[in-house]
């Protein structure tokens, strides 16, 4: 008989080889079963172990020696009907779990999207997108608050206009200013809408987060802006935000 019809059941060759033996030797001690199959002493007595725990072996002890035998070969659509359960049951968790899976994939193969924005223009049209898309009562983050007058006069302006517009809306701005320019930026200090803590750091870069839009702002000469869409993103740079929020001074 050709052992593949036992392998394709999940038997490994010695296994199939020792079965089929045992099938045409009857009940039979390992020296036999050797011989027939085809495989050595030592390896014989792990794959009789192996049959036994599939229910295809069975033995007596008679005057002290073990005796083997072959379970019947309706044993082996047993088996395979088991392995049909289990192979049913495995598709039902699987099933089951296909809206996490889903959800997951979607999370990490989700659109992205970068841009880069340049000068006054630029910075204009990707704050005026915050301003519409964020809803009254939302919030964006803010990392990397320089002191006023490393800005130059129109940036500071700019800034200025906006929170007004960000009040007007009812939009809430967490702020990580660095530490020296706490009292330079007054107009932020003073709105009911910011909140902000101070780090002993000074950056013309500065990071802002909302929804699933991070932006990235150079802030030498004319402002250069990179717009990354990505909820994955966005998560990471929040998470990391409130870790430095943690640790700066009100």
């Amino acid at each position: 008989m050709n052992i593949d019809v036992l392998r394709k059941i999940g038997l490994t060759e010695g296994e199939s080889k020792v079965y089929l033996a045992l099938l045409g030797l009857g009940q039979t001690t390992t020296g036999p079963i050797v011989k027939r199959a085809g495989v050595t002493t030592s390896k014989s007595y792990k794959i009789l172990d192996r049959l036994e725990v599939k229910g295809l072996v069975s033995y007596v002890y008679k005057n002290k020696i073990k005796y083997f035998k072959a379970a019947s070969p309706q044993k082996v659509l047993d088996l395979i009907k088991k392995q049909e359960e289990e192979l049913e049951k495995r598709k039902w968790e699987i099933e089951k779990a296909m809206p996490e899976l889903l959800a997951y994939q979607k999370q990490v193969e989700e659109e992205q999207e970068a841009e880069v924005y340049h000068g006054f223009e630029g910075l204009d049209t990707i704050f005026e997108e915050q301003i519409r898309t964020i809803p009254k009562g939302g919030e964006s983050f803010v990392i990397g608050i320089a002191p006023g007058r490393k800005y130059s006069e129109q940036v500071s302006f700019f800034f200025e206009r906006l929170q007004k517009k960000r009040d007007k809306k009812g939009v809430y701005t967490n702020l990580l200013y660095s530490e020296d320019a706490r009292g330079t930026l007054s107009y932020q200090e003073k709105s009911k809408f910011c909140r902000i803590r101070y780090l002993p750091y000074s950056s013309l870069v500065s990071i802002n987060i909302y929804n699933d839009i991070t932006i990235i702002a150079i802030f030498v000469k004319q402002p250069i802006l990179f717009k990354i869409k990505s909820k994955a993103v966005a998560n990471n740079f929040i998470h990391y935000f409130r870790l430095l929020w943690k640790q700066a001074k009100k």
